[in-house]
């Protein structure tokens, strides 16, 4: 079997199912039983379109003896089952207990199908042949990725690359660039990126291509580079239109980069081809940007436009954000009323911090600073430290004590102490910060407390 598992590293599926039919149809009875539970193995590696061969396979080898209690048999049969949709209760039965790392492989397949992606992580184990041992650590990559601990996907995927050759070295290489990327580690994906690069050298198939440019446009996104993401955005365009597969990423990160620019109208422009490519599952994560594009620009009713089409969509993840951003753009037009509605959907649905903010702008624009005080605290409260609404609600705070004569000078010099670090210094409330902040010092030097 060694010139098979070879064949199989190699990426020559082609001989080594030749070799193993050849095998399963003129050898002794336990060397074709061994030919066909890896003749069944090679075909799962097709995922759904090699089911029927891999089933028949399997029925071949259990036809032979023997199996009933084979435990790579059973994990085969499992993960057969799980890749058709089947119940847990009809997979995890199969399962026996083992150490063999096949076996062992093969139920973490199939737990990764069945959604159970901590018991994948705990199931695999170290010493697969080498067709298989990239493939765990992709399995592994995957499992991470869906848990969303992305640092660590993206480590998979890079040991996957070391132990894989050719084709599944490069696409493992773009897998862990996007995790990189992810995990907001731009130089990290760059690094992958050139690696693939590397790899497949003049043979890049032009959907491939675009993948890459793309992720590149990102990483210099991430970095700073908007000139430089716009550029790899276009070759990833060009590439696209080589190769018939146009996704709404590559225009979406467009846009993203034109913004950074302050290029609005044609980010908006990248925005609509992003709509125009997009799949009914897609359009609010592009409506949302261009929502929050437009909110930024001040063209709050164009926003509202954009965040009320991006609320239709009832699956979006982000639906308590988008509520909170819809609150921000009717606050801004002078709708109180109806941005406070807002504002509590989106409070309802978990986005606490945001809600209070825009409930307490409305509170302080109408002179009610007891009630502004209450939600701009809240909303710290609640805010992940950093966060723009954190700062925001910081900034607030202060402000608000502030205007009420300087209540509580301690408490207005510990927000701005602790709020200053996070706000440019070219931010106009930088200045405001460090006013009110001396003047709180002062007030707490002299031993004085406003009335």
């Amino acid at each position: 079997m060694r010139g098979v598992l070879e064949a199989l590293h190699q990426g020559d599926y082609d001989t080594a199912i030749e070799r193993l039919t050849r095998k399963a149809l003129f050898g002794r009875r336990e060397e074709a039983k061994e030919a066909l539970l890896l003749l069944a193995e090679v075909h799962s590696l097709y995922g759904e379109e090699g089911l029927e061969k891999a089933h028949r396979a399997l029925e071949e080898a259990y036809e032979l003896g023997e199996l009933e209690y084979s435990p790579l048999y059973r994990a085969l049969l499992g993960e057969l089952l799980a890749l058709e949709g089947r119940s847990e209760r009809e997979v995890l039965p199969l399962f026996l207990p083992t150490e063999d790392p096949r076996a062992r492989y093969h139920q973490a397949q199939a737990l990764f199908y069945l959604g159970r992606f901590e018991e994948v992580l705990n199931t695999l184990r170290p010493g697969l042949p080498a067709f298989l041992a990239w493939r765990a650590e992709g399995l592994k990559g995957r499992a991470l990725e869906r848990l969303g601990r992305h640092r660590e996907a993206a480590l998979a995927y890079e040991r996957g690359a070391e132990l894989a050759l050719g084709l599944e070295r490069y696409w493992l290489l773009l897998d862990a660039a996007a995790m990189w990327l992810e995990a907001g580690e731009g130089e990290r994906a760059l690094m992958a990126l050139e690696e693939a690069k590397a790899v497949v050298g003049e043979g890049e198939w032009a959907e491939d291509a675009a993948t890459r440019h793309y992720l590149l446009a990102r990483a210099h996104l991430l970095l700073g580079n908007p000139n430089r993401a716009l550029e790899e955005a276009r070759r990833a365009l060009e590439e696209e239109e080589a190769s018939g597969h146009k996704a709404y990423g590559t225009p979406l990160v467009a846009a993203q980069a034109f913004l950074q620019l302050g290029r609005y109208q044609e980010a908006m422009e990248a925005y609509e081809e992003a709509l125009r490519r997009a799949e009914a599952g897609e359009r609010p994560y592009v409506l949302h940007e261009m929502g929050v594009a437009a909110l930024d620009q001040g063209a709050y009713l164009e926003a509202e436009g954009y965040l009320r089409e991006a609320l239709r969509e009832e699956a979006y993840p982000y639906r308590a954000q988008v509520w909170a951003d819809l609150a921000e753009a009717l606050y801004r037009q002078g709708r109180y009323g109806e941005a406070e509605e807002a504002a509590k959907e989106a409070m309802a649905l978990g986005a606490e911090a945001s809600g209070e903010l825009i409930l307490g702008h409305i509170a302080y624009d109408l002179m009610h600073l007891e009630e502004a005080l209450a939600h701009y605290r809240r909303a710290a409260e609640r805010a992940e430290e950093g966060s723009r609404e954190w700062v925001g609600a910081q900034e607030m705070v202060v402000d608000t004590l502030a205007q009420l004569g300087y209540r509580s000078p301690e408490e207005i010099l510990a927000r701005a102490e602790a709020v200053l670090p996070h706000v440019h210094p070219a931010d106009e409330w930088h200045q405001a910060l460090l006013a009110y902040k001396e003047r709180a010092e002062a007030l707490l030097r002299e031993g004085k407390r406003p009335n």
